[in-house]
């Protein structure tokens, strides 16, 4: 069950994309603000099923990070298209695609060919929250006044430091775990999986 609100959470992208594309027409940034928010909401329900339910697995462990980087991905994609009033710059957008997707398949290559669970630290945590805020701020391009709030653009320069470290950081965990599938060749699978924070 669990699995499947991950997935749905996915689905999500569709009418996300809509109104992003409606942009300031008939409130559709405010829309996907909305999305975002039930995709937020999500998030938390299938971490609550799946302990709920007695439904942790490992599987759901990578399963839940790979879909919310997915979804990070694709709307840092859409933002930046040439519809946008205020697009995501597209060097932003091309180093969040480097290294979410890059986790994305490492995590992966790391669960099917060794059986190794990549966990999160709290800088990739932090960084995706970051990500995640920074995105919304363009969304709805908030751009303060009087109140002393950090503009979209201030956001992004606060990101991009955190994605490079926290990058850095899996990088170097994956490395650990290559090594050590390649000291075990025979095998792919072990059980139970490890744990390896990144």
């Amino acid at each position: 069950m669990a699995n499947f609100v991950s997935m749905g959470r996915l689905l999500l992208l569709a009418p996300l994309f809509y109104f992003l594309r409606e942009g300031e027409t008939g409130h559709g940034n405010l829309w996907a603000l909305v999305i975002m928010v039930a995709a937020l909401v999500s998030d938390v329900v299938d971490g609550f099923l799946a302990r709920a339910l007695n439904q942790v697995s490992e599987w759901g462990k990578v399963l839940d990070p790979i879909a919310d980087k997915l979804w990070i991905c694709a709307l840092a994609a859409f933002l930046s298209g040439p519809w946008r009033a205020h697009p995501l710059p597209w060097r932003f957008m091309a180093i969040i695609l480097i290294r979410d997707l890059s986790i994305v398949s490492c995590a992966l290559w790391a669960f099917r060919r060794v059986g190794v669970v990549m966990t999160s630290t709290w800088v990739g945590k932090l960084t995706m929250f970051f990500e995640a805020i920074t995105l919304i701020s363009f969304t709805i391009y908030w751009t303060p006044t009087k109140l002393p709030m950090p503009s979209p653009y201030m956001l992004m320069w606060i990101t991009v430091p955190l994605i490079i470290v926290s990058a850095a950081s899996y990088g170097f965990r994956f490395r650990t775990v290559v090594k050590a599938g390649a000291r075990s060749p025979s095998l792919p699978n072990p059980s139970p999986p490890l744990k390896v924070s990144s």
